[in-house]
């Protein structure tokens, strides 16, 4: 399945640069987003770099989610594709493919398709 960034998690004082707002298709209210907690995402840099974001909480009513990633991720990443991850080993086979693209285009057709 896949999601767009919509925004940085912020406060009124702070931009938490490691978490994020990602919006789904096909989930419109928080009763269905609530069933995807604890689930991974994957967001793929222009550059090819892996980041790999774990969902914590559902943000709002609409259903809307909130993603924690290791280290923060760039301004590129906003209005961008990230795919959510059934199981974690799927990251490997996921790896390999993006190693043998060519530029952002063919690495974004990977993540639609898979």
């Amino acid at each position: 399945m896949k999601g767009v960034i919509l925004n940085y998690r912020m406060g009124r004082h702070h931009i938490y640069p490691n978490q994020v707002i990602v919006k789904f298709e096909n989930i419109n209210n928080k009763y269905e987003a609530s069933k995807y907690i604890g689930k991974h995402v994957i967001w793929v840099s222009p550059g090819k770099k892996i980041f790999i974001g774990k969902i914590v909480d559902v943000h709002g009513n609409k259903g809307n989610l909130r993603v924690r990633f290791n280290k923060g991720i760039p301004g590129q990443a906003l209005g961008d594709i990230v795919l959510l991850i059934d199981n974690i080993d799927k990251v490997k086979e996921i790896r390999e493919k993006i190693k043998n693209a060519k530029d952002i285009n063919q690495i974004r057709s990977i993540l639609i398709n898979a």
